[in-house]
């Protein structure tokens, strides 16, 4: 119903705007919370597959439920009706529950029968009778193929238990025939498994607490080894660190070490905060230290050679790594910047700037880069071209004197031009670079050599580098 009338028929009830994403994440976090009931449960597959294509929004109400396989459980939980009470009670009572010997049954029982005790069913022979009165949409079947049976008078599974199965599937097709045999536990149905997040930290609360400095940094380190070692028994490494220090008076001290690469080395992680920890000031009485460890990935081990004769590094080098981490820490990673070779011969795109936390998508993508030696480029290019006033005896010669920022400079030998156009392919040609340009290399008087253009469309001169 519309919004308004049912504030009017609820006028206590709270009202808040449907999120799917949150509210699958929060269904994801309760299932977490049932493996302490079994090690499999799951959610409907109609969530997965919206969840995975973006389009929750148009996944059913329905769909948005827990499945808990119990297979195996009897030991642990008892009588099966005692366990559907706690299980009630474990969510307070605003669940419904069903409990059947297939995912379908269950599914049904709890959809669509009548609210309140939990359904159970204990035998597979139960199923046909328990499902017989509940409409065929209790299948989990497609809109069209219920319209389809709804047609010809069928609206309650019973209804199709007195037709063959190849009459249902050449009517109104296999789909149906293939959810009422998961139902009636012909055939096995898959479950989506939830998994629960690992969590890599470590904390200790001291009694008494700590007042020596030296005990307090020992303790640090030694969490930071906890942390270490979790990460290696799973074969994973982290990119992000957070230290919490709290002490008696309620005052808390936070410090993060985000870095470029992931790591799990203790070395090169006690390197790196080794500094940061002798700077820091620890006043009263130190309660409680911990360390979370976050941004996980995994840990990939590479073979070098399979040739015992030495060779040589890659660029992407654990040395490298852990340089990028020091430097990401001490002077932090918006700070940190990578330059990346681009495909394009225009002098101010063909290379960019990219920030710490797009490294590893820059130095993971190998492209055909052109190379050029070190006589055919400068090895400092200015942000901008500047300006320059020449004097040239023809257009295609080296200008003889340039004054540039306000100096004037005779020019002693000049080669070129080396002629540069736009790029006219794609969406290249830009404004500031779809001109033509004629390059020259010039050596002043001081011997300083310099990389200068003239614009083939305002026959102006530029200095845009130099050699230094």
């Amino acid at each position: 119903m519309a919004l308004p009338l049912a504030v009017a028929f609820a006028p206590g009830a709270h009202v808040e705007p449907f999120d799917p994403i949150r509210d699958c994440r929060a269904l994801y976090k309760l299932a977490v919370r049932c493996l302490q009931f079994s090690p499999l449960v799951g959610l409907d597959h109609e969530l997965f597959v919206g969840r995975a294509q973006g389009t929750l929004e148009e996944v059913s109400p329905l769909h948005y439920g827990i499945t808990i396989d119990l297979t195996g459980t009897d030991t642990l939980h008892g009588e099966i009706t005692t366990f559907a009470l706690h299980l009630h009670d474990f969510f307070k009572g605003t669940a419904i529950i069903a409990i059947a010997p297939t995912f379908g049954a269950a599914w049904a029982l709890s959809r669509y029968s009548a609210s309140g005790a939990p359904r159970i069913i204990i035998n597979r022979q139960e199923i046909i009778p328990a499902l017989s009165p509940l409409p065929v949409a209790s299948l989990r079947i497609p809109a069209t193929s219920i319209d389809l049976l709804r047609d010809v008078g069928i609206a309650h599974i019973g209804d199709l238990t007195y037709l063959p199965r190849h009459t249902i599937a050449q009517r109104f097709g296999k789909f149906v025939t293939y959810r009422l045999d998961q139902a009636f536990g012909d055939l096995e149905e898959r479950l989506h498994t939830v998994e629960e997040t690992k969590r890599y930290n470590a904390s200790r609360i001291f009694e008494p607490p700590l007042t020596h400095r030296k005990s307090i940094v020992i303790s640090i380190h030694s969490l930071f080894q906890n942390v270490t070692n979790k990460l290696k028994a799973s074969k994973r490494s982290a990119k992000y660190f957070h230290l919490a220090i709290h002490d008696t008076a309620q005052s808390s001290i936070y410090r993060e070490f985000s870095l470029a690469s992931a790591t799990d080395d203790i070395g090169h992680l006690t390197a790196i905060i080794e500094p940061i920890i002798d700077n820091m000031s620890f006043s009263g009485e130190i309660r409680e230290i911990a360390i979370t460890a976050r941004q996980i990935e995994a840990t990939r081990s590479e073979q070098k050679s399979l040739s015992p004769t030495p060779h040589k590094e890659e660029p992407d080098s654990r040395e490298k790594k852990e340089l990028l981490n020091t430097f990401s820490v001490r002077i932090g990673k918006e700070r940190l910047l990578f330059a990346k070779l681009n495909q394009s011969y225009i002098p101010e795109r063909s290379f960019s700037y990219h920030s710490a936390a797009d490294a590893l998508s820059v130095t993971s993508v190998h492209e055909n880069i052109p190379h050029y030696t070190l006589h055919e480029r400068p090895s400092h290019l200015l942000a901008e071209p500047e300006e320059i006033t020449t004097i040239s005896m023809l257009p295609d010669k080296p200008p003889s004197f340039i004054q540039w920022r306000g100096k004037k400079l005779k020019i002693l030998t000049g080669i070129g031009p080396e002629r540069i156009s736009p790029e006219w392919w794609g969406d290249n040609l830009a404004k500031d670079v779809g001109v033509t340009r004629d390059y020259f290399k010039i050596q002043d008087e001081c011997g300083r050599w310099l990389w200068v253009f003239r614009d083939q469309t305002t026959h102006t001169w530029f200095l845009h580098g130099m050699w230094v």
